[in-house]
Formats: structure tokens, C-alpha cells, sequence
């Protein structure tokens, strides 16, 4: 049998490494799992270094040929915060994230595409590409969100969030503003984009998305000939392409109809940035 000192020693053990999970579990971070890296932005401008983060598509990827591996998926099922694009079109998430779902472990799930939901008709939003983030009133609206998730899961750092999301939803107004200053400059309602990722950007600033590729493939003879007639006939003065995309076409085209071609990533990993960049090609350009 053991003895009385033995049994009082491993007790006191028992006891310490308890106590020891429970001051770790109550100084853990919230984990946050996003999808792109505009959603990592946000997380980061409302929670600044308080959250532990986690990005499915990483800067320097494009969502078509990211392939998370086995330990970033598992690590993906254990965040506190599942925050999606949610868009039944974003083949990343419908290959790698869906399945996930059900194994993940009990957690808040946010997604910007139910979320956007609540702001325009589904079917509008089936209609369009699934980059929900570069639609600033949806990406506004997902802060807003998520702020509320944060706060509850880590009530000591709530006034910390709320101020940071004041001053997010400030900086956003403001673009909001420029952008429409500038949309309203324009002599075309017309936005040419090499890939098709700023269709909810024209959805919130009244602009027709023209798209060079078509369902992630160059255009064939009879795309480009299509594309050349209503060119003719709208005074478009530039086409924004992003890395990654076959700039040879895109050039090609830019020449031909004295356009300038503009460099503008999605997957910036500076939300702000990208938007910016998007405003100064309206204004310079209008």
C-alpha cells in the first residue's frame, strides 16, 4: 500500500497541475480562424494582438490553388472563432472548410456571406463573385459582428474592442465617402477587372462589373470579340488586374484601347491598402 506521505504528495500534485490549467485557460487568448487575409486585417483592427490568428489562405496565395495541410486543418477545428467567407460559390471553403465543420470542436461560426445576407437579397448575391470583402458595407457590417463575438468571449478586453471598432467603423466612412465622391466622377458605369473579385465592391458603389476571365480561364475568340464590342462603346480608361493574374491579355487589351492597367491585389493583406489603391485608380482615371 502506498503510505499517507506518497498519496499527500501526489494529491498536492493533482491539485497544482489543475490550478495550472485553470490560470492558463483563463489567460488564453480567443482563437480566430479567418479564410483571407482581408478578414485577418479586420480581425486585427479590432482585436489588435489580444487574439490568437489563424489564416486558411495565407498573403502570396490565391484561394483556387491554396492547399492547407493536415496539421494547419487540424488546428483550423480547434479555433474559438470560425470566421468564413461563407459564399456556397468560394471553392476553398466548399473543399476544405465544409467538411470540416462538423468535426470542428464547439465554437462560434461567422460568416460574411449570411452576414451580407441580411443587407441584399440572396439571389443578388449568388449572382455575383465571392469576394464578399471588397464590398465595404459588408465588411463593415462582419466588424460589427465580431466585435460582439470578441466581446463576449473575452469580456476583460470588450471596451477594447468597442473602441477599436469605433474607430474602424470612422476610417471606413471616410473611404466610404471618397470612393463615392469619385464613383460619381465617372463618365461610365463600367468597372474592367482581368479577374472577376470586385463584384460586391460594384454592388455597393453602382457599377457593372466587366470580367476578362471567365470561370478562372483565359477568354476564347468569341469572349474577346464580345468584350472589344462593348469596349467600343463605354468610355473605359483602365483594367485592374492583380498578381497572379496572365497580365499578357490583360496588357494586350490595356494597348489596343489606350487604357492604363492597374495592379490591385484581393488578397492585400492590408484591407485599407487595397481599398485605397481602388480609389486612387477612380480618381485618377475618372
Amino acid at each position: 500500500m502506498r503510505s499517507s506521505k506518497t498519496l499527500k504528495i501526489q494529491y498536492h500534485s493533482i491539485l497544482f497541475i489543475l490550478l495550472a490549467l485553470m490560470i492558463s485557460n483563463a489567460n488564453a487568448r480567443p482563437f480566430v480562424a479567418v479564410t483571407v487575409p482581408a478578414q485577418a486585417w479586420l480581425v486585427k483592427q479590432i482585436a489588435g494582438e489580444e487574439v490568437e490568428l489563424l489564416t486558411m489562405v495565407p498573403s502570396g496565395h490565391v484561394p483556387e490553388s491554396a492547399q492547407p495541410g493536415p496539421r494547419k486543418l487540424s488546428r483550423y477545428q480547434q479555433a474559438d472563432v470560425h470566421f468564413t467567407v461563407g459564399d456556397p460559390a468560394f471553392s476553398f471553403e466548399t473543399r476544405y472548410i465544409s467538411p470540416y465543420r462538423e468535426k470542428a470542436e464547439p465554437g462560434r461560426w461567422l460568416s460574411m456571406f449570411d452576414i451580407a445576407g441580411q443587407i441584399a437579397p440572396v439571389h443578388k448575391l449568388k449572382g455575383l463573385d465571392p469576394h464578399l470583402w471588397t464590398s465595404p458595407r459588408i465588411l463593415l457590417a462582419s466588424a460589427n459582428a465580431l466585435e460582439q463575438i470578441l466581446a463576449e468571449l473575452d469580456p476583460k478586453h470588450a471596451d477594447l474592442y468597442r473602441n477599436n471598432l469605433f474607430h474602424l467603423q470612422e476610417a471606413i466612412s471616410n473611404l466610404d465617402r471618397q470612393l463615392r465622391v469619385n464613383v460619381g466622377r465617372r463618365s461610365t458605369d463600367k468597372l474592367l477587372v482581368y479577374h472577376p473579385a470586385w463584384g460586391h465592391f460594384c454592388q455597393d458603389y453602382g457599377l457593372q462589373q466587366l470580367a476578362i476571365e471567365k470561370e478562372g480561364k483565359a477568354p476564347g475568340a468569341g469572349s474577346l470579340s464580345t468584350l472589344f464590342t462593348s469596349l467600343e462603346n463605354d468610355r473605359i480608361n483602365f483594367i485592374i488586374s492583380s498578381p497572379g493574374a496572365d497580365r499578357r491579355i490583360a496588357a494586350m487589351i490595356a494597348e489596343q484601347f489606350q487604357m492604363n492597367l492597374v495592379m490591385i491585389d484581393p488578397m492585400d493583406t492590408d484591407w485599407m491598402r487595397m481599398m485605397l489603391e481602388m480609389n486612387k485608380a477612380l480618381e485618377k482615371n475618372d
